[in-house]
C-alpha cells in the first residue's frame, strides 16, 4: 500500500496552493492499495469533499479516479500526480491478453457459423455528475448568513459573505416581549453550535443561524406589615407575561384576619385577593391588609369598647325625714 499526504505544507506528497489558509498544512491521506483501490481520509479543519459530498473526518472512505476530490471548496485533487498501482498494470495486461484471445474465438465462430450475427451493441453511460458539481464548486464566491427570529420579531437581512473570507456576524435587533435575546445557535432548539452576538465565523457554505431567547424572571415578596405575625413567606418568581397565581397567604396574627394584599402598607395602592392572578413586567411587593373587631388595621390591636357609666342612685347621700 503507497500513501501520499496531501496539504499546503511544503513537505507534503502533494502540495495544494493556497494563500488563505482555508486548507490545512496537512489536510487528507490518499491511500492506494496494490489491488488499485484507493481510500481518503479527511484530517483538516475545513472539511474534504468528493463529488460535493462532505465526508466524514479521520474516517477512510473509498474513491476512485472518476470521482472529484475537492478540499474546503478552494482546491480540487489533480489525480495525474497520484501515480497508478504496479498490480493495476498487470491488471490490464491481463485483461488484454483476455481480450485478445476472445477476439480470436470469435472471429473463429463467425467462420464457422453461415447464419448472419447481428453485432451486440452497448450503450455508453457517461457520468456527468463530477463534471457538473465542479461546475457548481467555481460558480460558488459567496457563503449566505440567515437569520431566523425564532419567535421573535423584527428585520435582520441576509448576510453575503465572500468565499475565503471571516463572517462578522451582524449585531441582533430581534425582540421578544417577556425575553432577553442570549445569542445564535444553528439549531431552532439550542442544540447545535452556539455563537455569541458579532461573532466572528470561518464559513464553509451556507449556514442558518436561530436566535436564542431567555424568559425573563420577576419576583413576588411578601411583607407580613405587622410586628406579631406568625410564619414566613418566601419570595415567589413569576416569568414575565405569564398569567401566575399568586401563592396563598401564610401569615397569622392573633386577633387579626388576613383580608387581601396591597401594594402599599396602608392599604391605598393596588389590591389583590389571595391566590389572585397576575402577568408581571417587574418584581412586585405585597404587604399583607389584616382586620380586627371589623376594621382594617395594620399590626394595631383593638381598641377597647368603653365601659357603660354606673348608673346613679337618686337617693344616695339623701337622709330620711
Amino acid at each position: 500500500m503507497k500513501s501520499y499526504s496531501i496539504g499546503r505544507d511544503n513537505a507534503c506528497d502533494i502540495v495544494l496552493n493556497d494563500q488563505s489558509d482555508v486548507i490545512s498544512r496537512r489536510h487528507a491521506v490518499l491511500n492506494v492499495l496494490d489491488s488499485g483501490k484507493m481510500t481518503i481520509t479527511d484530517l483538516s479543519t475545513n472539511g474534504t469533499y468528493i463529488n460535493g459530498q462532505k465526508i466524514t473526518s479521520n474516517v477512510p472512505v473509498p474513491v476512485s479516479r472518476k470521482d472529484t476530490v475537492s478540499f474546503a471548496h478552494v482546491a480540487t485533487l489533480d489525480w495525474s500526480m497520484v501515480p497508478k498501482s504496479g498490480k493495476m498494470k498487470t491488471y490490464l495486461f491481463i485483461g488484454l491478453g483476455v481480450a485478445l484471445i476472445a477476439a480470436v474465438a470469435l472471429v473463429y465462430f463467425l467462420r464457422e457459423d453461415s447464419s448472419p450475427v447481428e453485432p451486440e451493441v452497448t450503450p455508453v453511460v457517461v457520468d456527468t455528475t463530477a463534471a457538473v458539481e465542479q461546475e457548481k464548486q467555481a460558480e460558488v464566491t459567496t457563503y449566505t448568513v440567515t437569520y431566523d427570529p425564532n419567535g421573535g420579531q423584527g428585520s435582520v437581512g441576509v448576510q453575503q459573505v465572500p468565499v475565503g473570507k471571516k463572517a462578522g456576524l451582524v449585531e441582533n435587533t430581534f425582540t421578544r416581549d417577556g425575553y432577553d435575546f442570549v445569542g445564535w445557535n444553528t439549531q431552532a432548539d439550542g442544540q447545535g453550535t452556539a455563537y455569541e452576538d458579532k461573532a466572528i465565523l470561518d464559513l464553509t457554505g451556507d449556514i442558518t443561524l436561530y436566535a436564542q431567547w431567555k424568559q425573563r424572571i420577576h419576583k413576588i415578596i411578601f411583607v407580613p406589615n405587622a410586628r406579631k405575625v406568625r410564619n414566613t413567606m418566601a419570595e415567589q418568581e413569576v416569568a414575565e407575561g405569564t398569567d401566575t397565581e399568586i401563592a396563598k397567604n401564610e401569615f397569622q396574627m392573633n386577633g387579626f384576619t388576613f383580608v387581601g394584599w396591597n401594594t402599599q402598607p396602608d392599604g391605598k395602592g393596588t389590591a389583590y385577593t389571595d391566590q389572585a392572578l397576575v402577568n408581571l413586567k417587574e418584581d412586585l411587593t405585597l404587604y399583607a391588609q389584616w382586620r380586627a373587631n371589623g376594621k382594617t388595621q395594620n399590626d394595631k390591636p383593638a381598641e377597647p369598647e368603653p365601659e357603660p357609666e354606673e348608673p346613679q342612685n337618686p337617693d344616695k347621700g339623701l337622709g330620711r325625714f
